[in-house]
């Protein structure tokens, strides 16, 4: 039988590059997913035993997520979505609002694949070279797109965008996303914004701060109406029953969060002195550093690491920019310890 398969396949999906996660390798300090190292709250741990005899039940604690959200963001039930990670949550915002899709590089990929996806066309603006925000010609590009996304602090640079620029971008009137998925870390949250915009949406998650990025559990955060919209292209049961119930024990424990996330932002300032005296590194207000490693390559200082039984993000080369970038995540303190050690080294 001859087969049309390659006939039927929608042409914008062969322009699609799947995501690359970081590598994962047993008796390795990962440094390369900026996940919390630290691990969930104990009681999280014990929270989940508890619960593993109720996985023949489809997920139902949607509510009681929303009711733990609400009070620790300060807004309404109804202003608030959970979502299978925050990439659920950037895939439905596109579900619901048309193109073309605007976005600043470097940043999130995640904003780009799930674009490419839905077969919208997109618009980027380059940062600046320090990677500050370029307001205008974030508005010009504006004129031309549907959709707005922004990250702040942002991945992989760390940098905030000011709240100043942001209500400017607001006050076009179009679905404006801006990614918060490392608000815990530093930078100022919007969330205050939300009564006078209804046009804002803010993702978070629980991968970074809370530790929990193997239960794939995000949330936005926006007016009711488009929450409402954001509910109809959402598909049933996406957040599993381990994922709600960790949320909301997390939510009980956010003194456990709040201790390490001190500790990684103590040691972020330690990591950022350490490569800034060897290389250019860049302050940041995530749980990472990026640095640019030149005169070494990304790959150079990726396999010298790699010997050391250490992991980074190797980036490489930004479009449009000078240099050869890596992302390292901050680790636990004894972690941080032997990579700083293993710089020395290099």
């Amino acid at each position: 039988m001859k087969s049309e398969l390659n006939n039927k396949v929608k042409k914008h999906v062969y322009d699609i590059k799947p995501y690359v996660p970081g590598n994962t390798v047993e008796n390795y300090i990962k440094l390369a997913s900026n996940e919390n190292n630290y691990g969930p709250s104990p009681k999280v741990v014990e929270a989940l035993k508890d619960y593993a005899d109720k996985v023949n039940v489809y997920p139902h604690l949607d509510d009681e997520v929303r009711i733990a959200l609400s009070g620790y963001c300060g807004v309404e039930e109804n202003s608030i979505i959970a979502g299978n990670g925050s990439d659920e949550l950037i895939e439905l915002i596109l579900k619901v609002f048309r193109g073309p899709v605007l976005y600043f590089n470097p940043t999130f990929g995640e904003y780009l694949i799930c674009a490419r996806i839905l077969g919208e066309k997109t618009h980027t603006v380059n940062l600046r070279e320090d990677f500050s925000f370029p307001l205008e010609e974030y508005l010009i590009k504006a004129r031309e797109a549907g959709v707005l996304f922004l990250c702040s602090p942002n991945n992989p640079t760390g940098t905030v965008i000011p709240k100043e620029d942001i209500i400017e971008i607001l006050e076009l009137g179009k679905p404006t996303v801006v990614d918060e998925a490392y608000i815990e870390f530093g930078g100022e949250s919007v969330i205050s914004l939300l009564d006078e915009y209804e046009n804002l949406i803010i993702p978070r998650t629980f991968s970074k701060a809370f530790a929990l990025g193997g239960l794939r559990i995000g949330y936005a955060i926006s007016s009711p109406q488009i929450i409402e919209l954001l509910l109809r292209v959402k598909q049933p049961f996406s957040v599993n029953c381990f994922a709600q119930k960790a949320a909301v024990v997390a939510l009980e424990d956010v003194a456990f969060m709040r201790k390490n996330v001190a500790k990684i932002i103590e040691d972020r300032r330690l990591l950022y002195d350490r490569l800034s005296a060897k290389y250019r590194a860049y302050k940041s207000n995530a749980n990472f550093v990026l640095v640019d490693s030149t005169p070494l390559s990304a790959q150079q200082l990726y396999d010298r690491l790699y010997e050391r039984k250490i992991i980074v993000r190797k980036l490489g080369v930004f479009p449009g920019f000078k240099g050869d970038y890596t992302r390292i995540s901050v680790g636990t303190s004894r972690e941080n310890q032997i990579l700083l050690e293993a710089l020395d080294e290099i």
